[in-house]
């Protein structure tokens, strides 16, 4: 499935390139954020909300599209101008042949979960049973296979139905149509809430990986870098506003998340500042393993490095204009 999935992205690209289009270009730009959850997106929700995005000069219009998959396809068509996506699907687009770029960062670890019916005794005991999936190329997707690889197990060794958002995915599971799925902090809560319990916990194991990056075009890049310059700036900015007013960021994840209960919303908030990345910078690292579990199914990715889907003069640059110092970042 993953490879045809791969081949159809790589289709859709040179589609794509052989008829160009220019909708970024036009202003107010849009940035396309992947997920309704509190523990993915919210950074952009309080640029939005906060005014930070007007701070800097920037004309920014969110927009949700379901899965990075999407939101990366979306960028390489010319319809957003960015997307705050993760890893995966920044590489693959990129191996599939999309002029994309990661120009920050704000989250490097990959804190999933998995969480299923009471019955489910153990991680073991997943194997043959149903579980709720997002469409490949997402870092849900990546969590997923990266769990049942630790438990010696493939996707044909459960039975996968592609369900979309976590919230979805969580829903799925609490009102009997599927046993199992995995998920964030704000999944996880969601889910025990409603009589679900923690089957793995992925957290815990802290495994550096590319989760929320802010990807663009290179052809934006090249057009209009001190646009993409400010963007940069603006999410390190929001970092440090999402970490210092608790309050205000739980009214814009009160308003995204439509009316989440504020208990689950202030575990969501807590779970995902204390995974913020101060400097915004990229975790080489990450996006390597990455790479590693995508090289078992896609050749090119063997031959691939992280370098090549990463333009790191905008984070650098935080750091020697002093803007990061400005903050209060220590370096």
């Amino acid at each position: 499935m993953r490879r045809y999935a791969f081949a159809v992205l790589g289709v859709f690209v040179a589609t794509l390139m052989a008829f160009p289009v220019h909708a970024a270009e036009k202003k107010p730009y849009l940035l396309a954020y992947i997920s309704d959850s509190a523990n993915a997106s919210p950074a952009y929700w309080v640029a939005k909300e906060r005014g930070i995005f007007k701070k800097h000069g920037l004309d920014i219009e969110l927009i949700y599209i379901s899965g990075s998959t999407r939101g990366v396809q979306s960028l390489i068509a010319g319809d957003v101008a960015f997307v705050g996506a993760v890893g995966t699907s920044a590489l693959y687009g990129k191996l599939a042949g999309g002029d994309v770029a990661i120009v920050n960062s704000l989250t490097n670890t990959l804190p999933y979960y998995i969480i299923g019916r009471q019955e489910i005794r153990s991680p073991e005991d997943l194997k043959g049973r149903s579980a709720a999936i997002h469409i490949p190329g997402t870092a849900a997707d990546f969590a997923l296979r990266l769990a049942l690889k630790q438990l010696k197990m493939t996707l044909s060794d459960i039975k996968a139905v592609t369900i979309g958002s976590g919230s979805a995915r969580v829903t799925a599971v609490t009102t009997g149509q599927l046993d199992w799925t995995v998920g964030q902090e704000a999944e996880r809560l969601m889910g025990e809430k409603s009589g679900l319990k923690v089957i793995l916990d992925m957290a815990k194991l802290k495994i550096p990986f590319q989760l929320t990056c802010t990807v663009t075009s290179r052809k934006l890049i090249r057009e209009n870098p001190d646009m993409v310059q400010r963007l940069v700036r603006a999410m390190a900015e929001t970092v440090h506003y999402y970490k210092n007013n608790k309050e205000e960021v739980l009214k814009v994840l009160h308003k995204y998340t439509r009316g989440q209960d504020r208990t689950v919303l202030e575990k969501s908030y807590a779970a995902y500042r204390d995974l913020l990345v101060d400097d915004t910078y990229p975790t080489i690292e990450g996006l390597r393993n990455i790479l590693d579990i995508q090289a078992e199914i896609e050749p090119k990715a063997a031959k691939a490095k992280p370098e090549d889907v990463l333009d790191l003069r905008f984070v650098d640059d935080l750091k020697k204009s002093g803007f990061l110092a400005q903050l209060g970042v220590k370096s």
